[in-house]
């Protein structure tokens, strides 16, 4: 499942140029992510991934790649995680963030169900080892993620990718036209953009995105679960009014520090909860809480607010929708600041209105509708801020109806998890995604071993020496023989890959050593894999193996024994085949072209037919997913001289020129009959 790289005059002038800019930058990048480290480790943590350099589990390889850069994607992200978990296996998905702060997100959320890695620098090298290490069969994008070296490469690679929950700012639109020459190209390599807004919508028109693949779905972060608040009930917040200040960022703490006196004697036992929207920032914003001489406690230390005491600093992540559920008053951060603000819809799912400032441009049209429903109010300063929120408390009825209105608003537009999950079905769903069960892999001494665990409960290097029990069988490939085997009562097939042509005399089965994970045996092990819950006719990957002798490595691999067959240059030295097994064959392998599968050598001993005149495709070495289709000729073409060469080879083989015609019929496209 490798690449093709793109030639040079295939890659446009203006992508040569961002290449070559952020291979200038990948030194500063990693300087600044280890800079960064000092306050938090997390951004040391990982920095070979941002190279490309990703360890995936086995289980993982064709699997969905969701990238959610942050917190706030990851938040976003998580009802469409979870809709996709239902249709498929956890160990399928992988999860990529930016931050650690994202990181840690998804462990609250998932723990080691979902397999994390951090996103590349979208460089050549770093982006091509990403994906060839990992092979994701979808790539899904969260609201504004697009790196123009990722889009150009997974169209290399035939991956389809997908934008969810896009939103695009009109300063962000102009950001982008300012880039066209950069970006144009994107726009068409994605295969659907789900869009959160119709303005969103409009945008990405208007900079290129195809009509076609355009499709409005709503915002993900209306589908957030509210804060389950049963088991975190807090007794030291009971009757007090708490006004919580979220993702709040510099500058703005120490303004609602400065302020918070005047409104705690206004509002005896008011409580006011700070959450930075930084980790790195906790420290220091403990210190503005100091410095203004104010008593306080701290989440991280387990502490709960004494009764004098009136601040409080909430310095954990994934807490966000905890402090939203006790508060009586919420103010949105990133506000006041110019920032552009952060998502209300947490606060609003939550039943509570909201107070934000005037930076609020990357989420305008929802601050628009939340003042015009009258569930939240914009204010010019921490102190006006306060003044409001001390109306609203002072009026507790009319607080209330303004929650209930709130958690109404966010009902209404609710269900874009679904209508995502429905429009990316089209792009990746299995057949039987239940055959999609998780691989075991033991790394011994000199060997690297896989196995399915629902086929082969027990998987021993002993199981690959064809001595044990074994009925050779001749392939008829020139490249030795395949063995018959009967493992836990299931009929097998062991395959000992083998070179052809003049390599063979140089070297009849050593290949120069690499990665296990990129070893010819778990490449034909993971493609099988995908393409038996595809429905494909191939058969089942049972175990695989990668044997090191120094600096070479042998390889072998089990599969399923198909009952009853005989590979077509077998039946036709008996007999000739009818039309219907002709079609069939045509059938088969038009199944295999429509998942864009590429097969290196199609020829008449890698196609079988059972005793029901059903086709099947075997023997997917160096085989993989391929983008366009001008190579699916090339694989009929393939056969046919296969075909040819067996006919002048045999005195008996019943292969007529005629019978082509029958197999094209069957693969659909009568423009393969012969000239």
């Amino acid at each position: 499942m490798g690449r093709r790289p793109l030639a040079l005059k295939a890659v446009p002038l203006a992508h040569r140029g961002y290449r070559l800019l952020l291979r200038g930058l990948a030194l500063p990048m990693l300087a600044w992510l280890w800079w960064r480290g000092r306050k938090d480790a997390g951004y040391r943590q990982g920095l070979a991934q941002r190279l490309g350099f990703i360890e995936p589990a086995p289980a993982s390889l064709g699997g969905l790649l969701i990238h959610a850069a942050s917190v706030g994607e990851v938040q976003a992200a998580r009802p469409l995680i979870e809709a996709l978990r239902q249709e498929w296996p956890d160990h399928t998905i992988t999860v990529s963030t930016q931050s650690p702060t994202g990181a840690r997100q998804l462990r609250t959320h998932w723990g080691e169900a979902i397999q994390h890695v951090f996103f590349p620098i979208d460089t050549p090298g770093a982006t091509a080892r990403f994906l060839d290490r990992l092979q994701p069969q979808l790539v899904v994008l969260v609201e504004r993620e697009l790196w123009p070296e990722l889009l150009l490469q997974c169209r290399e690679r035939s991956i389809p990718v997908a934008l969810v929950s896009a939103r695009l700012s009109e300063a962000s639109a102009k950001s982008y036209q300012r880039w066209q020459a950069v970006m144009q190209p994107v726009w068409a390599q994605l295969a659907l953009v789900a869009t959160a807004d119709t303005p969103t919508t409009e945008r990405l028109r208007a900079l290129g995105v195809p009509a076609e693949r355009l499709l409005e779905t709503g915002n993900l972060k209306f589908d957030q679960p509210v804060a389950a608040t049963g088991s975190q009930d807090l007794p030291w917040l009971q009757g007090r009014p708490v006004v919580v200040a979220g993702s709040t960022h510099d500058g703005e703490e120490d303004a609602l520090l400065a302020a918070w006196p005047d409104f705690a004697a206004r509002h005896p036992g008011s409580v006011l909860i700070l959450v930075p929207r930084h980790p790195e920032r906790f420290d220091a914003v403990a210190r503005l809480i100091d410095q203004a001489g104010l008593p306080y406690a701290r989440r991280s230390r387990q502490e709960t607010l004494a009764p004098e005491a009136g601040v409080y600093l909430a310095d954990t992540m994934g807490e966000l929708g905890l402090w939203y559920a006790h508060a009586s008053v919420c103010f949105i951060g990133g506000s006041l600041a110019a920032i552009g603000g952060h998502n209300a819809l947490e606060a609003l799912a939550c039943g509570k209105p909201v107070l934000f400032g005037p930076n609020t441009q990357h989420f305008q049209r929802l601050y628009q509708e939340i003042q015009s429903h009258g569930i939240g109010e914009r204010i010019t300063s921490a102190h006006s801020l306060l003044e409001l929120a001390g109306q609203w408390l002072d009026q507790p009825a009319q607080l209330a109806s303004k929650g209930v209105q709130a958690r109404h608003f966010v009902e209404r537009q609710q269900g874009s998890s679904q209508r995502s999950l429905q429009a990316l079905r089209p792009l990746w769903q299995p057949t039987r995604p239940g055959l999609l069960t998780p691989v075991v892999q033991q790394s011994l001494t000199n060997q690297t071993l896989w196995h399915d665990p629902a086929l082969l409960k027990v998987c021993t290097p002993t199981l690959f020496e064809p001595e044990n029990g074994s009925t050779a069988l001749a392939t008829g490939s020139g490249r030795g023989q395949a063995h018959r085997m009967v493992l836990e009562g299931l009929d097998v097939v062991l395959r000992h890959y083998r070179r052809g042509g003049l390599m063979a005399r140089l070297s009849p089965d050593r290949y120069w050593r690499s990665r296990p994970q990129d070893s010819r045996a778990l490449g034909e092990y993971a493609l099988l894999r995908h393409m038996q819950a595809w429905a494909l006719p191939v058969p089942a990957p049972v175990a695989a193996r990668q044997l090191r002798h120094g600096w070479w490595y042998t390889a072998d691999i089990v599969v399923a024994m198909i009952p009853d067959t005989q590979n077509v240059a077998q039946r036709l030295s008996r007999a000739p085949l009818s039309r219907e097994e002709w079609q069939a064959l045509g059938r088969a392998i038009r199944q295999m072209h429509d998942r864009q599968v590429f097969h290196s050598d199609l020829n008449c001993h890698n196609l079988l037919l059972d005793d029901s005149g059903r086709a099947w495709i075997v023997d997917f070495d160096k085989c993989g997913i391929r983008r366009e289709h001008h190579w699916k000729q090339q694989n009929l073409d393939r056969l046919l001289r296969s075909l040819r060469k067996e006919k002048r080879k045999r005195a008996s083989f019943f292969w007529e020129e005629a019978s082509w015609e029958p197999l094209a019929s069957g693969y659909g496209d009568t423009s393969n009959n012969l000239a």
